[in-house]
């Protein structure tokens, strides 16, 4: 193995990493600051709910949180693709025939 492709390779690993270890939890955080409306902060730190979301931010949130719903359900059948294939003779990802 090449130093260059170590080093691709240790990239990609930083690149997933990111992606699902910090990307998922931001595009949830989002996603409920779509869904939550507009609020008031108050001087003593308690929010005072002002204004409903509109349509389309209910939207965008159900769309991020499709998302996030997706990548957990395909992260199980990734974690969980040899028992699949063993029992159901179904390859999910291509990586288990040999």
């Amino acid at each position: 193995m090449s130093f260059q492709t170590m080093l691709a390779d240790i990239f990609n690993v930083l690149l997933g990493g990111l992606v699902l270890g910090a990307g998922l939890p931001a595009l949830f955080a989002l996603g409920i600051r779509f869904a939550s409306g507009t609020g008031v902060i108050n001087e003593d730190g308690s929010v005072t709910h002002t204004k409903d979301a509109t349509p389309v931010q209910r939207a965008l949130s159900v769309v991020i949180f499709g998302i996030i719903i997706a990548a957990v359900i395909v992260g199980i059948f990734w974690i969980a693709k040899a028992v699949v294939f063993h029992h159901f003779g179904v390859d999910l990802f291509g990586t288990e025939m040999k």
